[in-house]
């Protein structure tokens, strides 16, 4: 190829990548989206307006939190696939995420080839709870409960596909359970009617029912993580009950959609990563019951694809499904 139609090649190439730089370094020049698919007033939610209002403070441009609720977390989730890359749309990404591509037979996209991972922000354990009056004081004492076909448990979950509904699914499995799964659009609902009396027990993240069990209005009978939480240092983990072959625990963190400029996600990270280094935040997100992680984007999108592979093997074991 002649040096001429060399250059007339590289020219418009080399344009879109002063460009793509351009914009990177001039990144945010307005409001920023972040798209949390869950209901306000869940520990996802609470995680996001946290970080969202630290690094607004860092970026000097707002960032909204906008809750987009609905089929297990995919609605919201879709809604930032389908964003424009440019940095402005982003994603309260969790556990059903990793889940969702097992769980679901078909999916309005694709988990891995349309989101760019940025950092994790968080994981937290679940806990199982029931209602003051429950009659069973202990996990032994529940499943003894539960193993009547005749008179089957209710129990809530904050919707098909959340690592609570998985694991409520294992244990079912492994103790020989008769149970009702009730799936909600999320924990904040299924936290109301679990106060309320509607139902009686409920696997929850740690983060929305701490609270309430600090104020005796719920009792944990069992913790899904691996050892036993130093907020909850009497009650049991499923795995030293012989009731869970692993211990399981949710996450958090941040996705932008696919094709977002690399100067742009690198930007965020650090920005993120210095949100989470402060102490005040660090205290924050310690009240309820999560531990910080940060990452860098290959150290999450790596962390992603073993939580896709771990959650594709519990799916099929506990035979859920959602068409």
């Amino acid at each position: 190829m002649s040096f001429a139609k060399l250059f007339k090649v590289w020219l418009p190439c080399a344009a879109l990548g002063i460009a793509g730089t351009a914009a990177g370094a001039a990144w945010p020049e307005k409001s920023i989206r972040l798209v949390v698919p869950w209901p306000a007033g869940g520990g996802s939610d609470a995680i996001s307006r946290i970080v969202a209002r630290h690094l607004q403070e860092r970026l000097k441009q707002q960032v909204v939190v906008d809750n987009k609720p609905g089929a297990a977390g995919n609605i919201g989730t879709e809604i930032v696939a389908r964003a424009a890359p440019d940095g402005y749309t982003l994603l309260l990404s969790s556990g059903p995420f990793s889940v969702n591509p097992s769980l679901f037979r078909t999916l309005p996209f694709d988990t891995v080839r349309d989101f760019a991972p940025i950092t994790q922000l968080a994981s937290s354990p679940s806990v199982f709870v029931v209602q003051p009056g429950f009659a069973a004081r202990s996990l032994t004492e529940f499943i003894a409960l539960a193993r009547d076909p005749q008179k089957p448990v209710v129990i809530a979950s904050p919707g098909n596909g959340s690592a609570q509904h998985l694991a409520m699914e294992l244990l079912r499995k492994k103790a020989g359970l008769s149970v009702i799964h009730v799936p909600y659009k999320g924990g904040a609902p299924a936290l109301n009617d679990l106060l309320g009396g509607q139902v009686p027990v409920m696997i929850s993240g740690y983060p929305e029912v701490a609270g309430h069990l600090k104020a005796g209005k719920l009792r944990a009978l069992a913790v899904t993580t691996p050892n036993r939480l130093g907020l909850l240092p009497e009650v049991p983990t499923l795995m030293e009950l012989g009731l869970a072959d692993a211990g399981t625990a949710g996450w958090t963190g941040l996705h932008a959609p696919a094709g977002t400029p690399v100067e742009v996600i690198t930007r965020i990270n650090a920005e993120v990563g210095t949100v989470l280094a402060q102490a005040d935040v660090r205290d924050q997100l310690s009240a309820l019951g999560l531990e910080v992680r940060r990452t860098t984007p290959a150290e999450f999108a790596a962390f992603v694809t073993q939580q896709i592979a771990s959650w594709r093997i519990a799916v099929e074991l506990s035979g859920a499904k959602v068409e």
